[in-house]
Parts: structure tokens; sequence; C-alpha cells
């Protein structure tokens, strides 16, 4: 009973420290929230006057909530177009959903924080969210936010013709709003897909787009809509642009009248040669309040008063389209004169232009020469350099082969007379039995001779050094490196010499050698495979014809035991193993594919 209470008491502390968390976050989301974003896409004014009544959930105690509730309100007023001074209230939720595994709210809350500093005119920022949403949305099934970022990002690519990325962009977008099946973000998509192609001169592509949706908006009831028509003007602006006059024509007369594009009409007939069609629909086209299509109409009214028939409205078209011009240039605020005013005054300015090209002509000519000199001097002057950087990096690298060649050399040397050492010192332990050191003998000749002639080999690689044209200071440095690599080899042999000594079993066998059973010999072959790096499985792998017995041997020999040593560890005559290491000898080296023969076993084990 006392251990139920216990367990109660525990239970309640845990609850109550759970409740006390000021990091606390439930799964439970609120009711106001949920209805809110059911009838987000549909009605988003419904669902912000929702957010706006409800009681904002808690910042401290209610993180999950709060952070829905920003990203919500975010949303509802970025679909009624509302006008958000920060990211403030979306940077809330972003920061929330980041570290979460939440990959749908990441996406939407990446996307908000695109759309939201896209409006506010930070560019790059917006385009980095977009790319997070993006790489987000990917894991989830949420195709209406994949379209909505994806769309968003194609049009950034696209109105700063980027058009590679906007095309890959709004096919994505595409495939989302197909896999939504939603008819009305198809047609969006649709119709951005076609301005890519325009873009890309694929007019083609581009009028196929159109038309499909121009289809989808037909069958989503839009057919008599400003939308429509809006669609079917940009088709008409493709054949136009394609050189199909008349099919471009065609789709615009069939516009009820309300709908027709006055300016685009009476630039067809004007391309088609027919001024008086022309110069009516060009002069109804002016019935607007928009300054650009007044600007672009009084281009075309100004060309064709050049003709002898219009030449009486010369003056009247050429001051309006001075003062439209105008008033574009004081609206962009940056943009230069256009196209016409510099025709326009293009005679009192050719005097002013020939004179001051007659005066820097001559400037420029001595800057160019100036500038030309300077380059061919900065050429000669880098290739002079690189030409002595490749000199000097060949030198180095021929220096430097010659040190370790010399390494290698003196490497050889020292190895040598180690050998030699280890042969003699063997040799005379055994009371100098030739009869069982032959072998050895003609090895320990073979070593001085190696040596003498290594000795010659070093002398000439230290005249060739010597030759070299460099500095101490280099030569110092290729020395010392040299040195540290023999210093670290002689080192490596040094300790394990050593270490061979320091094993207690290896040194009572040296000391008092006897016959070892299997046992100990299988502790051999494990103590040289842990000195010499697995020596008995590399030697089994790469002599495969090796027997047990043989590899025995072979570790033995790899230990620094002599004859005499061994042929009490196996118990066998000294002779015999003489003739067991020839077979081995003649195994290694008939599988080896070795001709030459001088080199004693015992010397290849010890370099093995």
């Amino acid at each position: 009973m006392r251990q139920i209470i216990y367990a109660i008491i525990i239970l309640y502390s845990i609850l109550i420290i759970s409740g006390c968390n000021g990091n606390k976050t439930t799964n439970k989301l609120m009711p106001e929230l949920e209805q809110a974003e059911k009838v987000m896409f549909d009605h988003p004014d419904s669902a912000l006057h929702l957010l706006e009544s409800m009681e904002i959930p808690s910042s401290q105690t209610d993180k999950e909530n709060h952070a829905l509730w920003c990203l919500l309100t975010s949303q509802a007023k970025v679909k009624q177009l509302m006008k958000i001074s920060s990211d403030s209230l979306v940077r809330i939720a972003y920061d929330y959903y980041k570290p979460t595994n939440n990959a749908r709210r990441k996406a939407m809350s990446a996307l908000y924080m695109g759309n939201i500093n896209y409006n506010l005119g930070h560019i790059e920022e917006a385009m980095k969210y977009y790319l997070e949403g993006k790489s987000e949305v990917e894991n989830t099934e949420d195709y209406k936010t994949g379209y909505l970022i994806m769309s968003s990002l194609g049009k950034l690519y696209l109105y700063r013709n980027l058009t590679d990325y906007a095309l890959e962009s709004c096919t994505k977008a595409y495939d989302y709003a197909v896999r939504d099946s939603n008819l009305r973000y198809q047609m969006g998509a649709l119709q951005y897909l076609a301005r890519c192609y325009c873009i890309s001169n694929k007019l083609p592509k581009a009028i196929e787009s159109y038309q499909r949706c121009s289809a989808i908006a037909a069958e989503l009831g839009l057919k008599n809509t400003d939308y429509y028509y809006d669609i079917q003007h940009e088709i008409a602006l493709v054949y136009t642009n394609s050189h199909k006059i008349e099919k471009s024509l065609s789709i615009l007369q069939s516009f009820p009248i309300e709908y027709r594009p006055f300016s685009l009409i009476g630039k067809n007939y004007f391309r088609l040669g027919k001024l008086d069609s022309a110069f009516y629909y060009l002069n109804k086209a002016l019935n607007t309040d928009n300054i650009y299509t007044k600007a672009s109409v009084y281009e075309y009214l100004y060309r064709l008063s050049e003709k002898p028939k219009y030449n009486q409205y010369l003056k009247t078209y050429c001051d309006s389209l001075l003062f439209y011009n105008d008033s574009i240039i004081a609206i962009d605020k940056g943009k230069q004169i256009i196209a016409y005013k510099e025709k326009y005054n293009n005679e009192k300015l050719i005097t002013e232009k020939q004179k001051l090209e007659l005066e820097k002509a001559n400037i420029t000519y001595w800057w160019m020469f100036t500038v030309v000199i300077v380059l061919l001097l900065g050429i000669l002057l880098i290739y002079i350099y690189l030409r002595k950087r490749i000199t000097i990096q060949k030198k180095e690298e021929e220096l430097t082969s010659l040190a370790l060649q010399l390494h290698q050399k003196e490497l050889e040397v020292e190895k040598n007379e180690s050998y030699i050492v280890e042969l003699q010192s063997q040799f005379a332990e055994n009371n100098k039995k030739k009869e069982l050191y032959i072998e050895q003998i003609e090895a320990l000749k073979n070593l001085k001779k190696e040596n003498e002639r290594l000795s010659l080999e070093k002398n000439m690689l230290h005249e060739k050094i010597a030759s070299y044209s460099i500095s101490s200071h280099e030569l110092s440095n290729v020395k010392t490196l040299s040195d540290r690599l023999l210093l670290l080899e002689k080192r490596e042999k040094e300790l394990c010499s050593l270490l061979l000594t320091q094993i207690p079993f290896l040194r009572n066998l040296h000391l008092k050698p006897v016959y070892l059973n299997d046992t100990e010999l299988s502790d051999i072959c494990q103590v040289t495979d842990n000195i010499f790096h697995n020596f008995t499985q590399r030697l089994s792998k790469e002599i495969s014809s090796l027997s047990e017995h043989e590899i025995i041997l072979c570790c033995l020999i790899k230990l620094r035991f002599s004859i005499t040593e061994i042929a009490v560890f196996l118990n066998i005559a000294p002779t015999s193993v003489s003739r067991s290491k020839l077979r081995v000898k003649n195994k290694i080296y008939a599988e080896l594919g070795e001709d030459s023969k001088e080199k004693s076993l015992d010397i290849w084990l010890w370099e093995y």
C-alpha cells in the first residue's frame, strides 16, 4: 500500500513539473485554428476574421498553437494582398518550425517569409526562403503549398530574365497543380509557362500553353471575363511576334467591343500596311489612362505620320509622343531618354558630338597606346616570372627526387649492415659451422658487395646534389626531410628489434632453447602477427603453396632464431632445418616468379 502511495506522489509531482514547464508545447490544436485552416484557401477573409476574434495563444505556455496562429494570420493577410510592413509575425512561426520535423509547416512558413520579403523589396532574402520551402515541400504531399512556392519562385526568376530557372520552376508548379487536381492553379501555371516560352523564343510551345490555359478558363466558366480575354490577348501577341499578323487580327476581332485591345489591333494593321485601319484603331486606343499605352500608340502614330497622307499630324504626334515619354521618364526616374526623343534632337546633337569626338580621338588614341604598352609589359613580366617559377619548380622536383634516391640508398646500406651483423651473430653462435650456413655465408658476401656498390652510388648522388645552384636553406630543408625519413624508418626497425628482446617468452627461448609443442608454436605465430602486422596471414595469402609447418618455420626465422635454435624447437636435425629452408625458398621464388635467387631466405623474410 505504501509503495502505491509513493508511486502516486511521484506521478503527481511529474505532472506538476510538466504543467509548470515554460517550454511546454501541446499536440492538440485549438478548434479555432483548425477551422481557420479549413476555410483559408477558399475564404481567407473569413479565416482572418476568425483568427483576429479568437484569444491569441500564449507564446510562453502554448508555443505550438501560438506559432500556428502567427503562420495562419500571415497567410490570410498575404492571400488578401494586404500590406504587411515586416516579417516579424511570420518569423515567429518560421523560427518555431525550423528545428522541428514538420516539413509541411516549415514549407508554409518559408513560403510566406518569402512572399512578405519579396513585397518589401528584399529579393535575395525572398529567394533564400523560397528555396528552403522548395526543399521542404518535396518531403510532403501538400501540393497546394508546393504550387505556391514554385510559382512564386518562377515569377521571381521570370521578372529577372533568368529564363532557364523560371521555366524549371513553372514546370514544377504545373506538376504540383496537376497532382492537386486544382484547375485554377493549373491555369495560372500554364500562363507563366507560356510567358517563359515567349522569353525563350519558343513561340509554338508558348501558344500551346496559352491555349491549354484558355481551355481551362472556359471550363471554369471564365470565358467572358477579363482574365479570359487577357489570355487571348497574349495569344494574339505571340502570333504577332511570330509574324502571323492576320491570325492575330482574327483572334482580336472576335473579342466583344469592350474587351478589344485597340492598340494591338492598330499596330497589326500598321504592320500589314493598312494605314487607314491602323489610324482608326490607334486613335481609339488613345482613350485610356495608361500613359505607357499612350506612349506606345503615339510611337506608331508618329511613324504613321511620316507617310504623306498623314504628314499633317506629324507635329501633333511628335509633341504628344515627347510629352508622354517625358512623363514615363519622370515616373521611372532611371530610364534613358527614349529613342524617338533622341531622334527628334538628333540633328541638333550631331554637330556637338562630332566636335567632341574629334577632341577625344587623339586622347583616346594615346590612352589606348599606353594601355596596350602597359598590358604588354605586364604580360612579359608575368611570362618571365612564370618561366622562372617553372624552372625553380622543376629543379626542386629533381632535387627532391635525388634526395629520395639518396635516402633510399642510405636506408639500404643501414639495412644491409644490420643483416650482416645478424648473420654474423648467428654464424658465431653456432661455432662457425659452415655446413649449416652455406646460404648465409654467400648472402654475407653479396651484402658486402651490395654495400660497396651503394656507397659509390651515394657519393655520385651527393656530387649531383651539390652541383645544383640552390640556396643553403633549400638544401638544408631537403636534407632535413631526408634525415627525418631515414631516422623514422631506422627507429621503426630498432623498436621492432627491441620489442623482440623485451618479450619474456622469446627472451627465454633464446637463453634456453627447448622443444615447442603445438600450442607454443601457435603462440609463436601469434606473437609474429602482433609484431609484424599479420605476418602469417599475408604470407599465406601471397604464397599459398606453403604448408602450416613451413609457415611456422618462416615465423621462427622472422623472429631472428638461428638454425640450431629452430632445430631444438622443432626437435629435428639442423641439416633438416637447412633443407626445409631451401624448400621454402624455392616455393617462394617459384610462386613469385623471381629469377634471381641471390637474396637468402632469412633476408627475404626479414624484409617481408
